[in-house]
């Protein structure tokens, strides 16, 4: 893979008000050096001696950056190198067994470098005999790290791509790409940086197959292929984990992986969009450290600080801290946000071969100015009125604080062999009050108006064990991985509100009063199961994998508002298999096709005649593909057909009309094409189109007509940069992107089809420091990101700027 220049991210804080200053970057500084300080003889040095052991390889003659990725993956090492030590060099490959040091001096040749070993056990390049550096020419020589551990092979920081070369969603233990059997999307830590993302949100709009809806709040709701999608947090499963929740920084990730299509094996009880696995940076093996200072339109300002460095002289204990703040406000008349997040994480070798992740983050926000926008008028037709105008009243806001606690045990018994314990514990606790417009105003721009207050908080624990390995058998190679997980949720709401007869739009002047809570409830749901995979290598070029799971759901709920009420059980899910097969042929080394059947479930709480349980939802997915790695991995490309069909939904029982029966049926079917990558030296894209198209294929008053009417038919996103090779504008880089749709709705009058368009334009002023300066919706395009329909509407943002100046040391 020929590798970018740029190190993993840098990040610092913003100043925020008083109410956030109980996270300062002083104190987490300090016991960042306490642990250090109480770490250095706390573990045994974690250089694992089967690094230096004899393996076989067989690496083709080819760019050296390239084959040296593919060692340093191989052979389970890091290696760090600067990019212009390698840019334009070839190596002859590497064929036969070799340790570490004598296999890189093979493969690095005749091209005046060797590779040093560091007292931490990583491997650096360096010229042999080191010229002085002009400081022109300062700017190429960002440090790429390449993470080889097995562990580590997923990890897109440092890789400088947005190409992955391995994912771990839906199958737990890092797989290529191109050997996954469904459509998967990854948006890389470089790509993250590259765009200045800086919410799951910003991610996720980029992502094709994927549709996001603000929901006016600091919050929003996420579907692909006409459902909802859900989550999981590094590959652990979280009930209704997603839509409508407050999500925690995207500095604290390196990558978001995307699984379109049914996950039931690993996921349990879900829905049939697929899910979302949000990856956690790590520690890394060198010292680093990364500050971001942005600032842009409306007020906006943001800093994210990113420290981390090994413990220990041994470097077998490793720690990192991120923190990231931000103070907003927005195009509207009214409202400001604020919020700071900080994530710490150590990793610890046990042993050579065991090793134990801990982290904890939080997460506080404070939103004033909730909007939820306004419905249409009674004939369904848009209001016209100014994009900035706010529809909310002056004391509008909303707090949350969002915590999380991860732990991870992973042993590895031998080089085929490995386990592997989880627990996540994450909470949000929050609390609003607004007013909205209740329901669409009629056409003298008056209109009922509802006060509301919220109270509530909601826990997420969830625990996953599994053990993966390699074997032979029968003479074909497999791969195994066993598991079981539990996810447990709990949540507890409270809510209220106050009607107001009549407001005018065009001045709503509405006094802060008291709003009691008025309604209350508790609810628990709580799934496990075990489950499997095998991927079974029939032939050198077939692999057949085979998935099953066997899962308990059930789930209950109490009112507690207006009176205290006694638990009630929701019908439950005694035992669900959900299975997975699939095949995959290379065509070529690099090509590959494959066709695959997946199966997803999702319980009901309709009853059916006597007050029996409705069986669950299924939802059953066929998908035909192709996958193609290219210019020597450089880029990734796909293509893929799948139809969905839900199947029992509950519809009212025409014999008995106060129950239903399991008898309804909803078809999505499309095609997706993608690409990722670098096409040439300097120059990145990612670039997708989606052809979706849902229907009512069996029931009673809907029979034909669109399921998710929400959700674009045709739509197409790209981003691309160019970073100039030449001389005389070295340094310098253009980015650019585009976002198109077809026609959509929600019930009341569509939106046209529409295309907002960025640029970037950025300069890397030397080795250390990058600028660069966003430019979001180019032409000023005005469209709604939410639709309007009887209630709520969210305006898509006007032109922005953003300015941002990012350094890495």
């Amino acid at each position: 893979m020929h590798t970018s220049p740029r190190k993993a991210s840098a990040h610092a804080p913003v100043r925020l008000k008083q109410a956030f200053n109980t996270i300062s970057l002083s104190a987490a500084l300090c016991a960042l050096s306490s642990l250090s300080a109480a770490a250095q003889t706390a573990v045994a040095p974690a250089q694992s001696a089967a690094q230096d052991a004899a393996q076989a390889f067989n690496l083709p003659a080819g760019p050296l950056d390239a084959a040296l990725y593919a060692f340093a993956t191989q052979s389970g090492i890091t290696l760090s190198f600067e990019r212009a030590l390698v840019e334009g060099l070839s190596t002859a490959g590497l064929q036969g067994r070799f340790d570490t040091e004598h296999g890189l001096a093979m493969l690095l040749g005749n091209t005046g470098l060797k590779a040093v070993r560091g007292v931490s056990g990583a491997w650096q390049l360096q010229r042999m005999a080191q010229p002085a550096l002009a400081y022109g020419d300062a700017y190429t020589l960002k440090t790429v790290v390449v993470q080889g551990s097995a562990e580590a092979s997923a990890t897109t920081e440092g890789t400088g791509s947005y190409a992955p070369r391995q994912v771990t969603v839906g199958t737990k233990i890092p797989v290529p790409w191109k050997e996954v059997p469904a459509s998967v999307s990854v948006v890389t830590r470089q790509q993250i940086e590259d765009q200045n993302l800086m919410t799951v949100e910003d991610a996720l709009r980029q992502v094709v197959g994927v549709t996001t809806f603000p929901y006016g709040d600091g919050t929003a709701y996420f579907q692909a292929r006409g459902y909802q999608s859900d989550v999981q947090y590094d590959g652990i499963p979280a009930n209704n984990g997603l839509q409508y929740l407050s999500q925690f920084d995207l500095a604290m990730y390196d990558r978001i992986e995307v699984l379109r299509g049914p996950a039931g094996v690993l996921q349990g009880a879900g829905s049939p969009a697929g899910t979302v696995n949000m990856v956690r940076k790590r520690p890394t093996a060198e010292p680093s450290m990364g500050v971001t200072l942005s600032a842009g339109s409306w007020g906006r300002g943001r800093s994210e600080l990113d420290i981390s460095r090994p413990l220990n002289e041994s470097g077998s204990v490793r720690g990192r801290v991120v923190l990231a703040g931000q103070s907003y406000g927005t195009f509207l008349d009214k409202g400001r946000d604020r919020s700071l997040m900080g994530y710490g994480v150590i990793e610890a070798d046990l042993t050579p071969d065991t090793l134990l992740t801990l982290s904890a983050t939080a997460q506080k926000r404070h939103d004033r100015g909730i909007d939820y926008g306004v419905g249409v008028h009674a004939d369904g037709s848009f209001v016209r009125l100014p994009r900035s105008t706010f529809f909310g009243t002056d004391w509008s806001g909303a707090d949350n604080t969002t915590r999380e606690y991860f732990a991870e045990l992973s042993h590895r018994f031998n080089s085929n062999w490995q386990a592997k314990v989880v627990y996540l514990d994450r909470s949000v606790d929050g609390n609003s009050r607004y007013g909205y417009v209740n329901p669409g105003p009629g056409f003298n721009y008056h209109s009922r108006y509802t006060l509301q207050a919220q109270d509530g908080d909601t826990l997420w624990r969830g625990l996953d064990a599994n053990i993966s390995g390699k074997f032979d058998l029968a003479g074909m190679k497999h791969e195994v991985v066993l598991g079981f997980n539990q996810a447990w949720r709990r949540q507890t709401s409270l809510s209220g509100n106050v009607q107001i007869p009549d407001v005018d739009l065009h001045n709503i002047q509405v006094p802060e009063r008291p709003i009691p809570f008025k309604f209350g409830s508790n609810s628990r749901s709580e799934q496990s199961g075990i489950y499997g995979q095998l991927r079974t290598h029939l032939t050198d070029r077939l692999t057949l994998t085979l998935g099953g799971r066997l899962s308990r759901y059930e789930s209950r709920s109490q009112n507690i508002l207006p009176t205290v009420g006694q638990w009630q059980k929701d019908p439950g899910v005694g035992t669900q298999f959900t299975p997975q097969v699939a095949l995959v042929y290379d065509v070529q080394p690099n090509i590959s096709v494959y066709g695959s059947y997946t199966e997803i479930f999702q319980p009901q709480t309709q009853l059916a005649l006597g007050n029996a349980a409705l069986k669950p939802r299924e939802g059953k997915q066929f998908e035909v593909g192709s996958k193609g790695v290219f210019l020597n991995g450089q880029l990734n490309a796909s293509i893929a057909a799948f139809q969905i069909n839900d199947e029992n939904r509950a519809i009212a029982d025409p014999n008995n009309p106060t129950f239903y029966v399991a008898s309804g049926k909803v078809r999505s079917q499309g095609w997706e094409v993608e690409v990722a990558g670098r096409i040439r030296p300097g120059w990145d894209i990612y670039a997708g189109y989606t052809r979706l198209l849902t229907r009512y294929i069996d029931d009673p008053t809907q029979l034909g007509a669109i399921y998710s009417a929400e959700e674009p038919r045709n739509s197409f996103k790209l981003w691309t940069r160019y970073e100039f090779q030449n001389k005389d504008l070295r340094g310098w880089f253009l980015g650019a992107g585009v976002r198109a749709q077809s026609t959509t709705n929600r019930g009341a009058d569509p939106q046209r089809g529409y295309a907002v368009f960025d640029a970037q334009v950025g300069y890397r002023i030397n080795r250390n420091l990058l600028a660069t300066v966003n430019v979001n919706n180019l032409f000023d395009k005005a469209y709604y990101a939410r639709v309007p329909s009887r209630f709520y509407s969210v305006w898509g943002e006007p032109r922005n700027v953003m300015v941002t100046l990012r350094a890495s040391y």
